[in-house]
């Protein structure tokens, strides 16, 4: 499938985009991308405004289809009427499903850690503030600097070890409980494919070179994939974030001798 100037990039409705490449198709959502090779498309329909792709299906079952929302009439049949003629001779044998390739960019257990870690940050800044008034109010002025300085640096290094210790638990649990696959190389240097339960493609990066590359997933959420076997930046991780956590510990105990000096000062 070669690209034609005429066909245009749709942006439809929560962000999707839909646009033609010398490969296929690229269908960008929120957080994923799909890949849909040529070979794997039967028609592209212009539905008033919308654009439809439908896959390529063995005879007797249903294709799958991608809906595009809101595109704009105009739009939707320069689409269509671009692609269509360059897509290649119909075979009833192929399942257009099973070329798709599904990339996520962030996984849910992804956006789950980062806001338990935005709710850390959150209370900890509070916990510092309240503090360094305590020991203003009691101390005076320089227990209440200390206090917002020691205090603002530890909750930065606890937060870090909590984000770095928290991320190895869950890839050591994935690991050792996830449903293991053989993935194979995909074209790009880098890039791996594996196909979940549920029949879907999906990428894995790594830097390897080998033929297969072993990898284990969460059931619950196939995009969550990692290695079999922990590399150098998984033990770089737990060791920086024990490092953080030892450090985050000092600060802690800092900061609470800081505060029972203010206190004392202030009984005084």
């Amino acid at each position: 499938m070669s690209i034609i100037a005429s066909i245009p990039v749709l942006k439809g409705h929560g962000g999707i985009t839909l646009s033609a490449a010398p490969e296929g198709l690229f269908l960008e959502r929120p957080r994923e991308e799909l890949t849909i090779p040529a070979a794997a498309i039967a028609r592209v329909r212009a539905e008033g405004g919308a654009v439809a792709v439908e896959l390529r299906a063995p005879a007797g079952t249903t294709p799958a289809v991608h809906r595009v929302e809101g595109v704009g009439e105009a739009a939707a049949t320069a689409f269509a009427d671009g692609v269509n003629p360059l897509l290649p001779e119909p075979d009833e044998e192929v399942d257009g499903a099973a070329l798709v390739v599904l990339r996520t960019f962030r996984t849910h257990w992804q956006r789950r850690h980062l806001r338990r870690f935005m709710w850390f940050a959150l209370v900890s800044l509070g916990a510092v503030v309240a503090l360094s008034v305590v020991t203003g109010v009691t101390g005076g002025a320089g227990y209440a600097a200390g206090a917002a300085v020691i205090g603002l640096i530890t909750t930065v290094v606890l937060g870090a070890a909590v984000y770095e210790i928290g991320q190895w638990t869950h890839t050591r649990r994935v690991r050792k409980h996830g449903v293991r696959e053989f993935a194979r190389p995909a074209n790009v240097p880098g890039t791996y494919l594996y196909v979940d339960t549920g029949g879907t493609t999906r990428t894995v990066s790594h830097l390897s070179h080998g033929p297969y590359l072993e990898v284990a997933y969460d059931p619950k959420d196939p995009a969550d994939v990692y290695t079999l076997t922990p590399g150098f930046m998984q033990r770089l991780s737990i060791a920086a974030g024990t490092f953080l956590l030892l450090c985050g510990l000092g600060g802690l105990a800092a900061l609470a001798l800081l505060t029972v000096e203010a206190l004392a000062e202030g009984g005084a």
